[in-house]
């Protein structure tokens, strides 16, 4: 998995990671929740998944991998360098 993401890709996790729903309108695409509504390339969507960011389950929805949840878990994680600060 290679973990450089542009910012656009960050702002596509970000909208799954909020909860958006990818939804298919006119041929294209967008993340919608209530009236809110951004539109998205699948050139953007191929990358993420191409990266190991994005799995796409049997029914053709996009979600978030497993390792890609694993990795977010551990930037989260409060992380001790060891240096003493003087």
């Amino acid at each position: 998995m290679k973990l450089k993401l542009t910012p656009t890709q960050n702002l596509c996790i970000g909208f799954i990671e909020s909860g958006f729903d990818l939804v298919e309108l006119d041929d294209k695409l967008y993340f919608v929740k209530g009236e809110r509504r951004q539109k998205v390339l699948p050139k953007t969507l191929d990358a993420l998944v191409s990266r190991g960011a994005l799995a796409v389950t049997d029914d053709g929805q996009y979600q978030l991998s497993e390792e890609f949840k694993q990795h977010r878990q551990r930037m989260r994680e409060p992380f001790d360098s060891g240096h003493t600060r003087h």
